[in-house]
């Protein structure tokens, strides 16, 4: 059984009062904390790469060697990699925690992400982070992006402070920057197990642990913004026949500079070039479904029972209004059945497929099973 969010307000609302501007607190978010089992937190660090630079212990602020505790070893002659789990326990113990970014794949953090996905209408990222004592991991800092902290167990300190280089591009890193870690706090908050913290991008923030067990799972967003389609118009700028030319000296050259900048303001402002790029963009991301090769592997299954439960496998469903969906590198054509299809079970999900049909008329009941059938082969739906 996976963990089950409910933020209490509609996504329209929380887009309109907090997302980019203010940090919210969704307490007791987490509808059925006893989901929330030690078992699939240790499996999900036991499945790591021990020697990805994503995962490592953090005392103190600072990185732990990765030779401290990961060894290689031959195994018939191909080289693998294990952890020194009595090495982990230890710095553990004394305050180390053990943080895993871009956790990819795994069941039981996919279903929050992805949850958190749909919920502010962006692809996402999910980390996470362990700890039984009561040093920091890190340092006051902000985040280059918007993120939710999942807390399942536990409980840990948030002390937050409005940013004074207002939405930070990935590139723009606290420690980048000439900019002072600000002495002033403008929320301080406890997350307990079952909260869930959103932080905007660009807010000062600093985890402290209270020396006690706490696990919390990072789940960064990342919706298109400015600097993105920047990067994408840059394709068409070698059409501008201004821009091709070769430099002399500015009197001679600022003639076509302006025309040049006239032109990329033009493409900027282009309706057609947002619409096209918000597509690209969206038909980049990718999002991982399990396999069911039982029912549509094989060619004598049965068909699907109406007691599955499904799960819209898209983070943006707002282009249905214009007749097409996209997901996972695909964009398919979606009628007013389909539309209606997905909609209801985008604002029911998890949906079982029986109390979908129920507001169809029976003589849809067929057509609506094939709809569904070929959108979880198309991994537009999944089941869970």
């Amino acid at each position: 059984m996976g963990i089950h969010l409910d933020f209490g307000i509609s996504p329209k609302t929380f887009r309109q009062t907090y997302l980019y501007q203010k940090p919210k607190l969704f307490k007791g978010a987490v509808r059925n904390l006893e989901a929330a089992s030690c078992k699939y937190i240790n499996e999900i660090y036991q499945r790591a790469d021990p020697t990805a630079p994503l995962f490592h212990l953090r005392k103190k602020g600072a990185i732990v060697p990765k030779e401290e505790y990961v060894e290689s070893f031959d195994d018939l002659g191909k080289t693998r990699y294990r952890f020194i789990k009595s090495v982990i326990y230890e710095h553990m113990k004394n305050g180390a925690s053990l943080v895993y970014n871009h956790i990819n794949n795994e069941p039981f953090s996919d279903h929050i992400a992805r949850q958190v996905a749909r919920f502010a209408g962006a692809h996402t990222i999910v980390s996470g982070y362990l700890a039984f004592g009561s040093d920091e991991s890190y340092k006051n800092h902000w985040d280059a992006r918007d993120m939710y902290a999942v807390q399942l167990f536990g409980k840990k300190r948030w002390q937050l402070t409005a940013p004074d280089f207002p939405m930070p591009l990935y590139m723009q890193q606290t420690k980048d920057t000439d900019i002072s870690i600000p002495e002033h706090i403008d929320m301080d908050i406890i997350l307990e197990a079952g909260d869930v913290l959103y932080i905007p991008r660009g807010w000062w923030h600093r985890p402290i642990p209270l020396g006690c067990e706490t696990f919390h799972f990072a789940v960064g967003t990342f919706p298109p913004n400015g600097y993105n389609y920047l990067e994408w118009l840059m394709k068409k700028f070698p059409t501008i026949e201004s821009l091709r030319h070769s430099f002399s000296d500015w009197e001679q050259d600022r003639t076509r500079i302006n025309d040049t900048a006239a032109q990329i303001a033009a493409m900027i402002a282009d309706p057609v070039n947002y619409e096209a790029f918000s597509e690209d963009f969206l038909g980049k991301e990718r999002t991982d479904t399990a396999f069911h090769l039982e029912q549509f592997a094989n060619p004598n299954a049965t068909p699907l029972s109406d007691d599955v439960r499904l799960r819209l496998n898209a983070n943006n469903l707002d282009t249905l209004e214009k007749g097409y969906l996209i997901g996972n590198g695909m964009k398919i054509s979606v009628d007013e059945l389909g539309k209606k299809v997905l909609e209801h079970i985008g604002k029911n999900e998890p949906l079982l497929l029986k109390n979908l049909l129920v507001n169809f008329n029976q003589a849809k009941h067929e057509e609506v099973r094939k709809l569904i059938y070929q959108l979880i082969e198309l991994d537009f739906l999944e089941i869970l």
